[in-house]
């Protein structure tokens, strides 16, 4: 695996190769890796643009976007060109500043390409063509014959466009029209008051800038990783990447190699994170083995360890938190605020319905990570009176996931494989609609809801499976967690996470 320090003498290919499969994350030192040696880095970005990666775990054509904006080399054309013949419909603001800039080089290969398309695939190439700004008559007849196949859309291109050459077409056509289309009229009358305007020609992407989009340090995404590249994670000179890889095993059936791994940083490594992150991940192991259990205890109930490693014992150890000597622990650190998310946590991963009034005063709570942990408490325990208090963060796009995971695990309904979908379809009109992630969601948590009342899942289940009731995965945290970076974002815009709700972080 390529480590950060080994970024900058790492082929970019090769760097692209592992960014698509997950074992390099795509932060700031991966683009400074590419935008530092051009020279290098441009034959290989537009080899890897031109190929064919469709079945690479993670898309990287928007990142290829961008660090062309960025490094601005007529070199990009036959990467751009290659891209909007294989998707004529859908050409980005990225796409069209960075083809704006590289106009001179552009407008030929582009003109050819248009050629080449159907009429109903053309609209996209023929606005790019228009944003040029570049008198020409073969530009001028494709935004005519655009103007003559659909006249909002051509009148928006030939307004852009500017020539006066277009003025008699559209006066014609707006008296024609006169007041029967009022949104037409206004389109047209924009339009002509463009013609002959004065154009800055002012490149695009000076104020572009491609660091705030990418975080200073990301780590691998850990999901799209085997197990023993996850344990080599676990290795790692960083404490963050090493307290992430440690998270990634968590609800995970542990082979005996990543147990013993686990345990021994639990037990002796520097950082409090990593610790806590591995007890949190030995959870499913205390009942068969006794060492790991008591080590656990031992942390749990040692006032000088550090609270962060405290809580992942605690966590490890909700299977027993039915137990008095665990039981004192999640209720001490429940008042204490640092710490009550974490201790909600716990109560809740028990299934220990004894825990429930814990969790419903919580879901006005000021504090984010405690909100969540009561969504789920009230998912997990099925708190059925509070189920309907779930339905508000249908709208809250930060708890919606969580929300709509636990309203399916709790909302008073028959559970039976009969009436399940019936259960699904009510949510799905209480949400005013679920994407294909939260419709995955929803249907993992009706699965789990079932086994959870002893029956088989109907949504999931695969023949001769056995499957066992327990906290939901997705993309590497409990179902509804933080998206991934090249996830659809939850709110249902249709864009990537990054690109949508995930910009804002």
């Amino acid at each position: 695996m390529i480590t950060p320090e080994q970024y900058a003498k790492t082929p970019v290919y090769d760097l692209l190769r592992e960014a698509s499969e997950g074992r390099v994350g795509l932060d700031q030192r991966f683009l400074r890796a590419i935008v530092s040696r051009p020279e290098q880095a441009i034959p290989d970005l537009v080899k890897w643009g031109t190929e064919d990666h469709e079945d690479a775990p993670i898309d990287l054509t928007e990142e290829l976007d961008e660090i062309f904006l960025v490094l601005n080399t007529p070199a990009a054309v036959p990467y751009f060109i290659h891209k909007l013949r294989l998707d004529p419909l859908n050409v980005s603001d990225i796409v069209v500043e960075a083809l704006y800039n590289l106009r001179d080089h552009a407008m030929e290969p582009l003109l050819a390409l248009q050629s080449e398309l159907e009429e109903d695939q053309a609209g996209e190439v023929a606005f790019v063509l228009a944003s040029f700004h570049k008198h020409d008559d073969r530009i001028l007849k494709i935004l005519l014959d655009r103007f003559e196949y659909d006249v909002g859309e051509g009148a928006l291109c030939l307004g852009m466009y500017g020539d006066e050459a277009a003025r008699p077409v559209l006066e014609k056509m707006l008296d024609e029209i006169g007041d029967s289309d009022e949104h037409l009229k206004t389109d047209l009358s924009d339009a002509i008051s463009q013609l002959g305007r004065p154009v800055e020609e002012k490149p695009f992407g000076d104020d572009f800038n491609i660091w705030e989009l990418y975080p200073e340090v990301a780590p691998p995404n850990f999901d799209m990783l085997s197990e023993g590249e996850r344990l080599e994670m676990l290795s790692s000179d960083s404490p963050k990447f090493r307290a992430e890889a440690a998270a990634s095993f968590v609800n995970r059936d542990l082979s005996d190699e990543a147990r013993k791994r686990l345990f021994e940083l639990a037990k002796s490594d520097p950082d409090v994170d990593v610790r806590g992150n591995a007890w949190e991940a030995l959870a499913g192991e205390v009942d068969e083995h006794a060492d790991i259990r008591n080590a656990m205890m031992e942390r749990l109930a040692d006032a000088s360890v550090d609270m962060a490693e405290r809580t992942g014992a605690l966590i490890g150890l909700a299977s027993e938190a039915r137990k008095p000597e665990v039981r004192s622990f999640a209720e001490e650190f429940y008042h204490i605020e640092s710490t009550r998310a974490k201790a909600m946590e716990c109560m809740w991963r028990s299934f220990d319905r004894s825990y429930a009034e814990y969790f419903p005063a919580h879901l006005d709570d000021e504090d984010e990570d405690v909100q969540r942990q009561a969504i789920w408490g009230i998912g997990y325990l099925g708190i059925t009176t509070a189920a309907e208090r779930l339905v508000p963060f249908f709208e809250d796009h930060d708890l919606r996931p969580d929300a709509l995971f636990a309203y399916a695990l709790s909302a008073r309904h028959e559970i039976s494989k009969a009436r399940i979908r019936g259960l699904y379809r009510k949510l799905e009109e209480l949400s005013g609609g679920l994407n294909e992630r939260e419709s995955e969601l929803v249907q993992l948590a009706l699965d789990e809801r079932l086994m959870l009342h002893g029956l088989e899942p109907v949504f999931f289940k695969e023949e001769g499976e056995k499957a066992e009731p327990g906290p939901v995965v997705v993309n590497g945290a409990a179902a509804g967690g933080q998206p991934g970076r090249n996830d659809p974002c939850p709110c249902g815009s249709g864009k990537k996470y990054k690109k949508c709700h995930g910009s804002a972080e």
